[in-house]
């Protein structure tokens, strides 16, 4: 065997000799007799002081009981009920709201008449469209004139539609000579509940 190799097993023989000659062997495991004494750590709160505690001090519960007791609220927690609460009587009152003109890209302005009232006590009586009677809501109709017509393009294309007559939405069911090449030629003859809004100087749009 080399010298090394020698040297190394004798070592490890040394250690292993050692180590059984040292080992202690386990202790049993002994029951645990009596009781638990309770203790308390009492606070001081003076500078410098800390927790203290001593076996002949009262127990936790003894000197927390003074505290217990002042915390405590007597009697039963009201339960809330739902009552009804006074509210402010409410305005009366009606708000009207228009609705917002649509976009137009055509103007025609001119001088308008008005026919169609069965009222004879706001106005001179006129007859109706056999279709459009004068009833007693507002009746936005309209017959068109000879300038109106050939800006919605002539022939047809005028009946049926709708234009707003200084703001208001008026439906065309008729048309009108209306003194077409004269001085006082009119753009449109209105529905008398028109007429009565708008005067005979008007704005058309569409």
């Amino acid at each position: 065997m080399r010298p090394g190799l020698a040297l190394a097993a004798a070592l490890a023989a040394i250690v292993v000799i050692a180590a059984s000659a040292t080992a202690v062997p386990p202790t049993t495991t002994a029951p645990v007799t009596g009781g638990l004494v309770p203790f308390t750590l009492p606070i001081d709160a003076r500078p410098g002081r800390g927790p203290t505690w001593s076996p002949d001090q009262e127990p936790l519960d003894a000197l927390l009981a003074p505290a217990s007791r002042a915390l405590g609220e007597p009697g039963v927690a009201p339960i809330p009920t739902l009552a009804p609460r006074r509210q402010p009587a409410p305005a009366a009152g009606a708000v009207r709201k228009e609705p917002p003109a649509p976009r137009t890209s055509h103007v025609l302005r001119g001088t308008a008449s008005w026919y169609c009232n069965n009222d004879g006590s706001r106005a001179q009586t006129s007859a109706c469209h056999h279709r459009y009677p004068d009833t007693g809501g507002f009746d936005a109709y309209a017959a068109a004139g000879p300038m109106l017509r050939a800006a919605l393009g002539g022939g047809e294309r005028w009946r049926g539609r709708v234009v707003l007559v200084d703001g208001i939405r008026v439906k065309l069911v008729d048309w009108c000579q209306c003194y077409k090449g004269q001085a006082n030629e009119k753009v449109i003859d209105l529905y008398h509940d028109v007429f009565r809004r708008t005067g005979s100087a008007v704005t058309i749009r569409w």
